[in-house]
């Protein structure tokens, strides 16, 4: 069994180990990772990126935070752009815009591409606030973004409890709604489900703070309203700090996964339509789950990829019936903190 993937690692000191960004192939029944290719003079790339026509990004989570587009398959430094922000942790996209969350200054900025990047982003946009927690939430802190439509996306804001909705102006974007959430729930990472049949979809939204998982539903007005109770991903953990979900990639099974740092483990989430429910909590393989991504093995099954940062390696696991997950195994890298499909 082989999988391609994309692997970005913390490379600085006080951050991690790792070799950077590497074009991999690995068989987790062996253990066996062969590197195809490495960055060179990449730091932190903590969250990659593939763009329109299998462009490849990185992000440089520092202070003085970065951008860089690499050669998909070399892993060259094709170009590279200040973020103006701090620490960046996620990039995604509206229109022909890279969107750059930058968790330490609160903000996003966007970055064209549709032509080559000059020193700055076209625009920088944030809002003031704080949450309950107090070492976490001292003031806003962009986690992630999500395209609604080419001219719409929202931002989750872990610092204030809100989810955050932008309407893009050819001067840039303007607040056009968005969503509070309960004090400390502290969003990270956001999921689209749009419905089988013509509606309005519903958003879920891992809370990093309050180790749960919300669910909202966007009105017919445009409004977003939180829908159902959260569903608790680690009961029993005193310390628990969700990353990642993924929807199952199989159209009959209505189950979503959420890496759960701290408990280390794999939640697994049955979604009806009115309620959703913990099905299974399954170990991760390793400590401390950043990332996870479905991928295709060579035989064309799904498998589902877990950076466990701190543990170093990367787990593997397959899909089961209702959404469940089995460890197929490991391999070893250090410092792993995003997994991307290659194809």
């Amino acid at each position: 069994m082989n999988i391609p993937l994309y692997l970005g690692s913390y490379t600085e000191e006080g951050f991690g180990q790792g070799p950077g960004v590497q074009r991999v192939s690995v068989d987790p029944v062996s253990g066996e990772l062969t590197a195809l290719a490495t960055s060179t003079g990449v730091k932190n790339p903590s969250f990659l990126f593939r763009g329109p026509g299998g462009r490849l990004f990185a992000v440089e989570e520092l202070d003085a935070g970065q951008v860089v587009e690499l050669d998909p398959d070399t892993l060259e430094v094709l170009a590279r752009a200040g973020s103006a922000g701090s620490f960046p942790c996620h990039l995604g996209m509206a229109g022909d815009l890279l969107l750059v969350s930058n968790y330490g200054s609160g903000t996003v900025s966007a970055l064209p591409l549709d032509r080559p990047w000059n020193a700055a982003p076209l625009w920088t946009v944030g809002q003031p606030g704080s949450g309950p927690v107090a070492d976490r939430q001292e003031g806003p802190h962009a986690h992630s973004t999500l395209t609604l439509a080419p001219d719409r996306f929202l931002v989750a804001d872990l610092g204030r409890d809100r989810i955050d909705e932008y309407l893009l102006h050819e001067d840039g974007p303007v607040l056009a709604g968005g969503l509070d959430l309960p004090p400390g729930t502290g969003p990270r990472h956001l999921l689209l489900e749009h419905p089988a049949q013509d509606g309005e979809p519903d958003l879920w939204i891992v809370g990093e703070l309050d180790a749960a998982l919300h669910r909202a539903h966007r009105g017919a007005d445009g409004s977003w309203t939180l829908s159902g109770a959260p569903v608790p991903l680690a009961p029993g953990h005193a310390e628990a700090f969700p990353s990642e979900i993924a929807a199952h990639p199989g159209s009959g099974e209505r189950a979503l996964v959420v890496g759960v740092r701290g408990s280390d483990a794999l939640a697994v989430v049955g979604r009806g339509e009115e309620d959703a429910h913990l099905l299974q909590s399954v170990p991760c393989g390793g400590s401390w789950p950043r990332h996870l991504a479905w991928a295709m093995d060579d035989d064309g099954a799904p498998r589902l990829c877990v950076a466990a940062e701190r543990g170093h390696v990367v787990s593997v696991f397959a899909s089961g019936p209702g959404g469940g997950l089995t460890a197929v195994g490991s391999v070893g890298t250090f410092s792993p903190t995003y997994v991307l499909p290659v194809g």
